[in-house]
């Protein structure tokens, strides 16, 4: 066999696509579906998760509370009136909806495993009456993760959250812990709403509001400005925080702070006077659950699911890999064929045969 001389010929580079073609669709035919990193974890949290939707369900029905079918399409009894004494904002109903999908809590698991939190390390944590499906996903995680929360509570709602005044996302939460399936209970609650201190609200609103921390047993929270609603939060949370999460727009977590939804790296927050500021400046990641439309859309979870979607399927769970060692083989083939057709004239060889 002569070396090859001048230019390769067409049969050659035939012969070397042809070659590549076929090794391309043997590695995109050794795809394999796997589970993803954390995936029993993620299944446990979404299944205590669901389970704890049931219990809000029942209690609803033990406070003879009606569920709006239209705008509560899956029943779940997540989703409160547009308005009421205790509401502070607009809200989309939407969102809403997007939130109450047990499926949330496996992407949070994902969240907090990000940190490399431990079992027995505390959380400070951050909850509005906004979205309670989230809160109650985030103390599935929790429970699962074996972590020790610091939780603090704005009761009062934007619309379609836990607004209803005799149902309170204390009180559900309540339910929960009396059915032994969270063990975690809020340490303190505020009013909420602008400054967190419940301006824009009425006194009969307000008045609630209290009433509802009273009757679940809960310190209350007291300020004149939001100022001293984020210092009585700190003193709280005080001690060997790992990790912060807040879940809403609640004026003492955001306070002046551009918090991207998500996970939020330490120091990612230059500034800002809120919590997430001020915990992400002290070097400690946050996870900030707002903005949830598109952050269901990120993680391909449905906007606003009918019916509610399955545990355990969909990219959180699982994912396509690839074969590596097969591509490695594949590629050395390939140098190894095209360095024999770019050294000898294969073409002038085969025709000489």
């Amino acid at each position: 066999m002569r070396l090859r001389q001048g230019k390769i010929s067409l049969l050659s580079l035939l012969i070397v696509t042809a070659l590549t073609i076929v090794l391309m669709i043997l590695e995109l035919n050794s795809k394999t579906r796997v589970k993803t990193p954390f995936h029993d974890e993620k299944v446990a949290a979404a299944e205590l998760t669901a389970r704890c939707f049931q219990t809000v369900r029942l209690a609803t029905t033990n406070y003879n509370i009606p569920v709006d079918r239209i705008n509560d399409p899956n029943e779940t009894g997540l989703i409160g009136l547009q308005y009421s004494p205790i509401t502070t904002e607009r809200g989309d109903l939407n969102a809403k909806l997007t939130s109450a999908n047990p499926n949330f809590a496996a992407l949070i698991v994902d969240y907090l495993r990000t940190t490399h939190v431990r079992p027995g390390d505390t959380v400070a944590v951050s909850f509005t009456g906004s979205f309670p499906a989230l809160n109650i996903a985030v103390l599935s995680v929790l429970k699962i993760l074996e972590l020790e929360p610091v939780i603090i509570t704005s009761v009062s709602s934007s619309m379609w959250g836990a607004n209803r005044p005799v149902f309170t996302y204390l009180d559900m939460e309540h339910a929960l812990k009396e059915q032994s399936l969270i063990p975690f209970a809020t340490r303190a609650a505020s009013i909420g709403g602008e400054d967190d201190i419940g301006r824009g609200l009425s006194p009969q609103g307000r008045e609630m509001i209290i009433n509802a921390i009273q009757r679940n047993g809960i310190e209350m929270l007291e300020g004149t400005r939001i100022e001293e609603a984020i210092s009585r939060r700190k003193t709280l949370y005080a001690g060997t925080i790992k990790l912060f999460i807040n879940v809403g727009g609640g004026a003492a977590a955001l306070l002046g702070a551009d918090a991207p939804s998500g996970f939020i790296k330490p120091r990612q927050i230059k500034a800002g006077k809120g919590l997430i500021a001020q915990f992400s400046q002290a070097g400690i990641p946050v996870v900030n659950l707002t903005d949830i439309n598109n952050l269901a859309q990120e993680h391909n979870l449905p906007i606003a699911p009918i019916p509610m979607p399955q545990i355990g399927k969909g990219n959180l769970y699982f994912e396509y890999r690839y074969s590596v060692v097969q591509a490695i083989l594949y590629l050395v083939i390939l140098c190894v064929v095209l360095f024999v057709f770019l050294r000898f004239d294969i073409d002038y060889y085969l025709k000489r045969r």
